[in-house]
Parts: C-alpha cells; structure tokens; sequence
C-alpha cells in the first residue's frame, strides 16, 4: 500500500489546517492525525500546547517528510493492522482532515479508533457535503457526476457525504457530536443565506467540520 497516494497532487500534503484545529478545545496534548501529508500541522498544534504528535500517512515519500516534524509515523493506511505502539496509546485528539471520504469502510474506522481516544479527548473531521450546488446543479441540469483530479468529487473519494450522513455516520459508530463549523463561503454565498434565513445553507456550504467524543 505505501505510495499509493503519491501521484495525487502536492497540496493534498502541505496544507495548514488551522481552521480544524481551531474547532477543539484547549488542552490537548497527545496528537494523532490520520491522513497527516508533510506534516505540516506540527507547528501549530505545538503552538496549542501539543507535546507528542504521531501520524499516519499513506504515501511514503511524504510521509518521510512528515517523520521530520511529527514523534513519531505510520506510512501506511488507518484501515490496516497498526502497529502497537500506536494502538498502545491514548491520544487527547485525532485529527481527520479530509479523509474519510477516501476510506472503504468509514464505519468500521472510526469505531476502532474510538480505543485510542480516552472519554475526554476529541475527534475533529473536515468532510466534503456532496449537496454542494455546484455538484447538484451539475448532476440535474447537465446529468454530470464527472470525477476530477480534487474537490468534491475528487476522484479518489469513495465515500460521500452530507450533513445528515456525517452525523448518522458519527452516531452509528458511537460518537456524540459537540460543535459544528464549515469551511468559508463567499460573499455572495453569505448574502443568499442571510435572504433566505438559512434555509438553503445545505447547498451553499463546501465542507463542513465536526467536533465530536465518544458516547
């Protein structure tokens, strides 16, 4: 499985998630992230009071990289057998950026993951709503569901989403949702939501984020 991922294109591994990570609470010390490319998360979770941040990536060339910034790397993927001294662990937060849609079994995942993370830590997700207007108008006007190299309908996404399948998604697999957040809108965006009173924000919205703990 290792270098899978590595003909994706570059900014699936370099981005800063600052966004996500500043849904979770303070407090957190011990950090897994799934998915976690260059490692370029480190910085600012050490910001945040991080001591020991471990990751797991796919790809093996940037997971090398990300070995240079993190404590300590699993190049592979979350849905094989893991090594012991991640299973071993407890981790105050597990970070999920933009990676569950890629998995086979979502499910499954999460609720091994639910041992490594104690009743007070923190699961954070960023995940694509597939009911995005661009995806819908596409697919009812044009009869389009046309895979691209990223974005909604990235074409290594296996899994899609919408606000209602990302929390029976979380309850199947025995989490309870604490905070909501999405990514920025644009200004006209804004001001179709503010027309509309909300109402049609399940189409308007790209990605949203979730903060959630075990039942």
């Amino acid at each position: 499985m290792c270098g899978i991922d590595d003909s994706l294109p570059d900014n699936y591994y370099c981005a800063v998630r600052k966004d996500l990570i500043d849904l979770v609470p303070p407090g957190f010390r011990s950090v897994l992230e799934i998915g976690c490319g260059e490692g370029n998360n480190a910085a600012y979770l050490r910001e945040k009071g991080a001591t020991y941040i471990a990751g797991i990536e796919l790809s093996c060339r940037h997971g090398e990289i990300a070995a240079t910034r993190m404590d300590e790397i699993f190049i592979g993927s979350v849905e094989e057998d893991l090594p012991n001294w991640l299973l071993n662990r407890e981790f105050d937060l597990v970070i999920c950026g933009d990676v569950i849609e890629h998995l086979i079994d979502p499910w499954r995942t999460l609720e091994r993951l639910r041992n490594v993370i104690p009743s007070s830590g923190y699961l954070v997700a960023s995940i694509p709503n597939i009911r995005h207007y661009s995806v819908v108008k596409e697919l009812v006007l044009r009869g389009r569901f046309q895979y691209v190299s990223s974005g909604l309908l990235d074409r290594t996404h296996l899994r899609f989403f919408t606000k209602r399948e990302i929390i029976e998604l979380l309850d199947n697999s025995q989490y309870k949702i604490i905070n909501w957040s999405h990514s920025p809108i644009s200004r006209r965006d804004s001001l179709i939501s503010r027309i509309t009173f909300g109402r049609f924000d399940g189409f308007l919205t790209y990605q949203y984020y979730v903060l959630a703990q075990k039942k």
